[in-house]
């Protein structure tokens, strides 16, 4: 891309509040290419995969089945991974129920050499026949634009005649070499662990889901990290395989052991605040114990127990930092798994505690983040979806906390769109709430989600709620500089929002003229190529339509100072092209653009731009008295 029209309107200052989630150390496009290059790395290779990179790349598609369970979702991603390098993106289309008149595969989505994966794996046979009736014209416009796409079967369906020339099944992968490459890929030398691999046979016999077999990797590492690297790797796997197989069961035996209400609240409250300081999870352990309305302990302060003493009693130490941890790996989330599935009447009272403990100030910014996320977690295992909807709404209305409530929905809202299971359910949700008019608090949070999180996987989605969020702005601010941020990463996004800007529904026409004025960083073969050429004249048209010159000029000597630096005559006369035909031969409009050249631009290029509208000027009359004859001028 050269700088010709790279700035090509004015500069949208940055906002200097701090943000609610943490930056990413990458742009998103960055970060999903990150995650597939290490996905790729460990990936353990199944049954049928090369089969299917074939069909994929001969095909352009190819319709992905497997046992649950077998990592095909994984296997998806590795065979976009494994294409020939491209100019496309990477993105990830949404299996959401579409609005009404609306598709589920729409065409406008494919990019020019895109990598895209549809996952239909948690959804069930009816979904994808509705996406089958589609996917003959989708993979139409797929060819046309040298796109591939990867769908990943639901574990039961309906097989098709007309696509099982592209219909694939892949096997399970070796769980031991799954293993091995993870190890290996987090720095665990051969030597380590090769006289001890019996140590696992006997668990991966059981054939557990590769999504497990990925956990106990990870956990065999956190018990190398929490072991400073003392012990074998014998060790390591027996205290993740413990965690995976037998912490439940602990649990369950030493709950009534603890017959008192304060010592049960002990115990899920360093379960949730599992690693914060132990004057936290005192303080929090008290709240849980108002809202559950169990008594507390009515002996003089001097006569009770000191808290180290108590979280012996529940299998948890706090350490010579004052961090309260478990003993035994994996112990705290047994331990919420068990509260929250056999004790569901604990639900409730359990997020009217979470919005109180939010805002002790004993809780670091770290703690919260961890609170919140384990909280949602143990919402989605039940499918608790409503609850954290109307948490997110809480947390966010007028007068909310920033530091603790705010952010707090900012976390939820992040973690829950992650999930395989829900994550559509929460996109949806976004949409609704961004085309409507949210709160300030709640339009921070959809902007810092969508710009940071959904744009990762779903670029596309994002765009377009970012574009409803600034539309919606009371003012133009910090949705609007998201969008411009967001979209600057990539031609394809501009190009995206360039036709949203473009093609607007009335309703939002001044708000997108205004945005288009404050739309920058366009590529130089936009003025060049005969769509994106038709968006900007569209949208120039709209600004001298919907604006008053005050705001349209500024931009428009811009465009003009761009066009007499381009030294390319093609791109000048384009440009000038663009801005006369916009201005359909209207004659202020012309004329306040003419003196403006005049003063700012190179004389060659003031007299261009002058021909230019005279030509435009003798055929717009020609169309109006088509036996006129003009003189030239």
């Amino acid at each position: 891309m050269s700088d010709s029209f790279r700035d090509l309107y004015l500069t949208v200052v940055g906002a200097t509040q701090q943000s609610l989630l943490k930056p990413s150390a990458a742009v998103p496009r960055r970060v999903a290419e990150d995650q597939l290059i290490r996905l790729q790395r460990q990936f353990a290779r199944p049954d049928g995969i090369n089969a299917a990179y074939d069909v994929l790349a001969a095909e352009h598609t190819v319709l992905l089945h497997g046992e649950p369970g077998s990592g095909r979702s994984s296997a998806a991603r590795v065979l976009l991974r494994e294409l020939p390098p491209s100019r496309g993106m990477y993105h990830e289309l949404a299996p959401d129920q579409p609005k009404a008149g609306t598709a589920w595969l729409s065409a406008d989505l494919i990019g020019e050499e895109d990598r895209m994966l549809l996952d239909l794996s948690a959804t069930n046979a009816a979904t994808w026949n509705a996406v089958h009736e589609e996917l003959s014209a989708f993979r139409h416009e797929l060819l046309r634009k040298g796109a591939f796409l990867v769908v990943v079967l639901p574990h039961r369906f309906e097989d098709r005649p007309f696509t099982d020339f592209v219909h694939r099944t892949i096997g399970r992968p070796n769980a031991w070499e799954a293993v091995v490459r993870h190890l290996r890929l987090n720095g665990l030398e051969d030597a380590i662990w090769q006289d001890h691999r019996d140590v696992l046979h006997d668990h991966l016999d059981t054939l557990p889901p590769m999504r497990e077999v990925a956990r106990l990797t990870d956990l065999i590492l956190t018990a190398r990290s929490s072991d400073h690297e003392e012990g074998t790797f014998a060790d390591w796997c027996e205290a993740a395989i413990a965690a995976l197989t037998d912490r439940d069961q602990q649990v369950a035996d030493l709950l009534p052991t603890l017959e008192e209400g304060g010592q049960r609240a002990l115990l899920l409250t360093a379960a949730m605040l599992d690693g914060a300081r132990g004057e936290a999870v005192h303080r929090a352990t008290t709240v849980l114990l108002e809202k559950v309305g169990s008594e507390q302990d009515a002996r003089p302060l001097l006569e009770r127990s000191g808290l180290s003493h108590r979280l012996s009693n529940v299998h948890a130490t706090m350490g010579t930092d004052a961090c309260v941890r478990f003993r035994e790996l994996g112990f705290a989330q047994a331990a919420r798994h068990h509260f929250w599935i056999n004790l569901p009447d604990v639900r409730a009272p359990m997020g009217e505690w979470l919005g109180k403990v939010l805002k002790l100030r004993e809780l670091t910014e770290t703690d919260r983040e961890r609170l919140v996320v384990r909280f949602t977690e143990m919402c989605l295992s039940s499918g608790d979806t409503e609850s954290l909807a109307s948490f997110v709404i809480d947390w966010t209305r007028d007068g909310a906390s920033r530091t603790a409530e705010v952010q707090a929905a900012a976390h939820l809202l992040g973690k829950a769109i992650e999930s395989e299971e829900f994550g559509s359910r929460f996109r949806r949700l976004t949409r609704e709430w961004s085309a409507n008019r949210p709160t300030r608090n709640l339009r921070e949070v959809l902007v810092e989600v969508c710009e940071k999180v959904m744009s990762i996987h779903h670029p596309n989605a994002a765009l377009v709620r970012l574009h409803h969020l600034a539309r919606n702005e009371p003012q133009p601010g910090m949705a609007r500089e998201a969008l411009l941020r967001f979209v600057s990463q990539d031609s394809r996004l501009q190009r995206r929002l360039l036709w949203r800007l473009a093609t607007a529904q009335s309703s939002h026409h001044r708000a997108d003229a205004d945005l288009f004025l404050a739309f920058s960083d366009l590529p130089d073969d936009f003025l060049l190529v005969s769509a994106t050429r038709e968006w900007l004249t569209a949208c120039w048209r709209m600004a001298f339509d919907l604006h008053t010159p005050e705001r349209w000029a500024p931009c428009a000597r811009h465009w003009l100072a761009t066009a007499d630096a381009v030294g390319d005559g093609d791109l000048s006369s384009a440009a000038l092209d663009i801005l006369v035909d916009a201005s359909a031969s209207r004659y202020p409009v012309l004329s306040r653009i003419y003196a403006d050249a005049r003063r700012t631009v190179s004389p060659a290029l003031s007299a261009h731009l002058l021909r230019t509208i005279n030509r435009a000027q003798t055929a717009h009359f020609s169309r109006r008295s088509p036996h006129l004859e003009v003189s030239p001028s």
